[in-house]
């Protein structure tokens, strides 16, 4: 799993984990047309999830869907994303 994002988008994901019970921000991959969509949210990690730590921050992933989450970009804007996060494939 290769993540890439810059100070402001680190500190977002620190936020939202700091603001949860959970530990682990969760990379959800949905499937269709072209490239895959995703998701992030706090959640807990289970039997089925792959683990990353990048730069203290604890990344889940489902094991299917770990090659979807080689070389994606994070960023982070409040007025400009829903959520304010916005990941895109870097292939």
């Amino acid at each position: 799993m290769e993540l890439k994002f810059d100070e402001k988008a680190r500190e977002a994901l620190k936020a939202l984990v700091n603001e949860s019970s959970e530990e682990y921000i969760r990379i959800k991959v949905f499937y269709g047309c072209g490239k895959p969509a995703y998701e992030l949210y706090c959640d807990f990690k289970s039997d089925e999830d792959v683990e990353e730590v990048i730069e203290g921050i604890k990344f889940i992933v489902n094991k299917k869907d770990v090659r979807a989450c080689n070389n994606i970009e994070i960023k982070y804007d409040k007025e400009v994303y829903n959520k304010g996060f916005y990941i895109k494939d870097l292939d």
